[in-house]
């Protein structure tokens, strides 16, 4: 019988908790930074706009180079394992940063420093999770196993976000200043402190416990950017799951960076936020533990599909419910949240357009193919919040306010309408997907022979 590299029993659990120490850092940045920069310091809406998509600008040349760099590293550690283990106490640094105003107020000073704090955030998440992610394609050879691998770092991050989403809005309330009826700046920065803190060792589970056992053949290729960037270019799979990737991710972090609105303004209550951000995690986490199973019965694509169609239905029912209506709400929010499986599919789909390329051409991208997984949630939390706050401005919203009508009809909109459009776009896109999970192991076997040789 032919053998499989495979990841230990350990090493598959484990791998989750480094989208769990993820949820801590980033996913706390991307759910409150945006209010943190309006609400707190004051920042106008276009100011806090033209931040975090000048952040992403620079994500489009910064996340393919660290891919490069990834993938050509050779040592004792392996190609992508170091990074995460090196990379992860200065992300929590940085996390922690994002928070502070030092200059006080919404001065020029001010904004150089959320600009600088924020893309070097930016930067080490990329540095920390574009290794991480990558590291899911070579612990394996087994298709099977690699469902498993995502669906765990699936479970990990709806992990992280039931737990953030439960506690940050507490948390931030808890350490404000005494009588403070919704958090402060100091709220903020000591809940990512704390956050930062629980961060770290995960991290370290995930280097401690895996190992990398698909390895390219041959000597790594001298970088070049062009010739990187034409490597993921030509990987037609590749674009079509990136294609996949941003609008889903632009459909579930972008709605993230802005759900808070939805909760203080619409339904009028800022410890609301835990319950209304927690449940749809929740549903994720019991949705995911199905993964496995339906993935091999009707194939990654179809399953990915699915769940992104529900879960923009589950989404326009909560566009359609009035804000006083709480059990049609959060009967949206369980319907989203139970279908919220697709990352585990996108991600074993990026790993399939991985041995697509190395079969097609001879070279091997894990590093820069997942950057493109990286990019795309950056991008995703990015658009959201910009392109949201925006749009929320465009609608007549005014911080710390009671809103206008109108106003309201554009949180909900902004919140729930356009991410429901946004996952059917993205189902629709996958019909493009064209190979079998049939053919994907087909294109394996053949990989496997290539290598054996070549040994």
């Amino acid at each position: 019988m032919e053998q499989r590299k495979q990841a230990s029993r350990a090493a598959v659990i484990c791998y989750g908790f480094g989208d769990l120490a993820s949820q801590f850092v980033w996913t706390f940045v991307g759910s409150y930074l945006t209010i943190f920069y309006t609400d707190i310091v004051g920042f106008a809406p276009i100011v806090v706009s033209a931040i975090m998509m000048g952040a992403r600008i620079w994500d489009a040349v910064n996340d393919p180079l660290m891919g490069a760099v990834a993938e050509r590293t050779r040592g004792r550690f392996g190609r992508f394992r170091p990074y995460i283990a090196f990379g992860c106490p200065l992300l929590a640094i940085f996390a922690v940063l994002t928070f502070t105003n030092p200059f006080g107020g919404n001065s020029t000073a001010s904004i150089i420093w959320a600009t600088f704090t924020y893309v070097a955030a930016g930067m080490l998440y990329t540095l920390v999770n574009i290794p991480y992610g990558a590291l899911a394609g070579v612990m394996t050879e087994d298709a099977d196993q690699r469902n498993k691998i995502n669906t765990s770092r699936n479970i990990g991050m709806n992990l992280g976000m039931v737990i953030v989403n439960a506690l940050s809005a507490g948390l931030a309330l808890r350490f404000s200043t005494a009588g403070a009826a919704v958090a402060d700046g100091k709220g903020y920065m000591t809940t990512a402190i704390i956050y930062g803190l629980v961060s770290i060792p995960l991290f370290l589970f995930v280097f401690a416990t895996s190992k990398e056992n698909v390895q390219p053949v041959g000597e790594p290729q001298k970088f070049s950017f062009t010739g990187t960037i034409n490597n993921l270019v030509k990987n037609k799979y590749l674009m079509i799951v990136t294609l996949v990737m941003a609008l889903q991710m632009t459909a579930f972090m972008g709605r993230i960076a802005v759900t808070a609105y939805y909760v203080i303004y619409c339904l009028g209550s800022f410890t609301m936020i835990g319950l209304v951000m927690t449940i749809p995690s929740i549903g994720g986490i019991v949705g995911s533990l199905f993964v496995p199973y339906f993935a091999k019965r009707f194939g990654k694509r179809n399953v990915l599909i699915g769940s992104m169609i529900i879960q923009g239905i589950g989404l326009l029912i909560i566009y359609a419910a009035p804000f006083d209506h709480m059990n049609m709400v959060l009967a949206g929010c369980w319907i989203f949240g139970l279908f919220n499986v697709g990352f585990p599919m996108t991600l074993s789909m990026v790993s399939d357009s991985v041995d697509y390329m190395e079969l097609k051409t001879g070279i091997r991208t894990d590093g820069t193919a997942y950057a493109t997984y990286g990019l795309a949630t950056k991008l995703g939390n990015a658009i959201g919040g910009s392109a949201g706050v925006l749009i929320l401005g465009l609608f007549g919203y005014v911080a710390n306010a009671e809103q206008t009508a109108e106003a309201l009809k554009g949180i909900n909109m902004v919140v729930n309408l356009i991410p429901a459009l946004l996952f059917f776009l993205a189902a629709a896109a996958c019909f493009l997907w064209k190979m079998s999970d049939g053919d994907a192991e087909e294109i394996r076997k053949q990989l496997r022979e290539k290598h054996s040789k070549a040994e």
